[in-house]
């Protein structure tokens, strides 16, 4: 059984950001409340951790996770890994990502970057290839990421298959790379960084929109969201499209 849970959904600043006075940040309504993205996915008894910001600790405990088996990072920005130091009180993690990705995440880590395996010898750190968990396949999509924005920072999704399911997670783009990876998705995760966010390192709600278009899937549903815009405002902005949802934190799903 595979199961997923959103333990964040926002971007960098997360929401509500705190001296903002928008009608999202002031919201009461806990739809807008927004860690850094971050998701689990369990696959029977173990647990796969995809990115780990700065709010991963809360998230830990909020949801009353006590066991890591698998930290997976798409890239090396700090929403997505600067809360890499609550792994180092797990047992047995096995911390992995692409090469790209790992390179620069050591990269910045500078004199720190072999912290974790020295705090806790029982974490290992390597890089990503392909493999499977009981009958689910385990693999990556590269994505591009910034490089409209003057960067190119190594950035990639993961694709899970079974004989029967196949859903795609991908937070922060503003490309497909290898998007033939991606046919026959039955679920897809895609990037929900402002409406049109073209020319700012993500493809955005319409960018997403024009993807759901494309590749078809039975389903997408949206994260890595901003404070523009309320969550029951653009859930139903995007419902207009097709099966489109909008993720929150503590959304789950069985798939």
């Amino acid at each position: 059984m595979i199961s997923i849970k959103f333990l964040g959904t926002g971007t960098v600043m997360g929401v509500p950001i705190w001296n903002c006075e928008c009608d999202v940040c002031k919201s009461t309504d806990k739809k807008d409340k927004r860690y850094r993205s971050s998701l689990l996915v369990k696959i029977n008894e173990k647990n796969i951790i995809i990115d780990f910001g700065q709010d991963f600790r809360n998230q830990l405990i909020e949801n009353n996770i006590k066991k890591i088996d698998y930290a997976f990072l798409t890239h090396a920005h700090r929403d997505h890994y600067g809360g890499v130091e609550n792994l180092a009180t797990a047992e047995n993690v096995i911390f992995m990502a692409p090469k790209d990705v790992l390179e620069e995440f050591n990269e910045l880590q500078g004199s720190s970057k072999e912290w974790l395996t020295t705090r806790n010898k029982t974490i290992t750190v390597k890089e990503f290839s392909p493999f499977s968990i009981d009958d689910i396949s385990i693999e990556t999509v590269k994505l591009e990421h910034k490089k409209d924005w003057g960067a190119d920072v190594p950035c990639y999704g993961y694709i899970f298959s079974s004989n029967n399911f196949k859903f795609a997670y991908m937070s922060d783009f503003n490309k497909i790379l290898e998007i033939e990876k991606l046919q026959n998705c039955d679920l897809i995760i895609s990037d929900g960084n402002g409406l049109n966010n073209k020319g700012h390192g993500h493809v955005g709600i319409h960018g997403s929109i024009e993807i759901f278009k494309i590749l078809k899937p039975k389903k997408m549903i949206l994260t890595h969201l901003t404070h523009k815009m309320l969550h029951k405002d653009v859930s139903n902005y995007v419902k207009k499209y097709g099966n489109i949802d909008i993720a929150y934190d503590g959304m789950e799903l069985k798939l």
